[in-house]
């Protein structure tokens, strides 16, 4: 007996479940159509999920030639040091998320902002000169 109780019961949480998610739908839709209204951009399936972009190693070596940079300075685009650089383009890390973005969307830039983009990043770097390092006899 008590095994045809739990089946029962069992059945019963089934059941009420199935009636109060259908009975949510609904409401849920809604929802979403109001919060849409509100803020005035869709929200579908895609636009909830965070994109992330992955670059294969040999699109990253494609547009490091293309620019004409070496490791280093292609590096210094995104932070990162040459060694980074040279791992993501044999495969054996990926750029973050975050990085691939920003190298995707630098890759669909003109050739002139991309220019223009170097050209800042250079004069930031000459704004910032490297700290002296101190001689080895001030170490004692």
């Amino acid at each position: 007996m008590p095994e045809k109780e739990s089946k029962q019961k069992d059945e019963i949480r089934q059941l009420v479940r199935k009636e109060v998610e259908a009975a949510i739908l609904p409401l849920k839709k809604t929802i979403a159509g109001l919060e849409e209204q509100l803020s005035g951009t869709p929200k579908t399936a895609a636009a909830k999920k965070k994109k992330e972009f992955s670059l294969k190693p040999d699109r990253i070596l494609k547009l490091r030639k293309k620019w004409k940079l070496n490791r280093k300075t292609f590096g210094e685009l995104f932070s990162v040091s040459g060694e980074e650089v040279r791992n993501w383009e044999r495969g054996k890390t990926a750029p973050s998320p975050k990085t691939a973005e920003m190298i995707a969307h630098i890759g669909c830039m003109s050739k002139k902002e991309r220019n223009a983009l170097l050209k800042a990043i250079a004069a930031d770097a000459a704004a910032c000169p490297a700290p002296a390092e101190k001689p080895v006899s001030d170490l004692t």
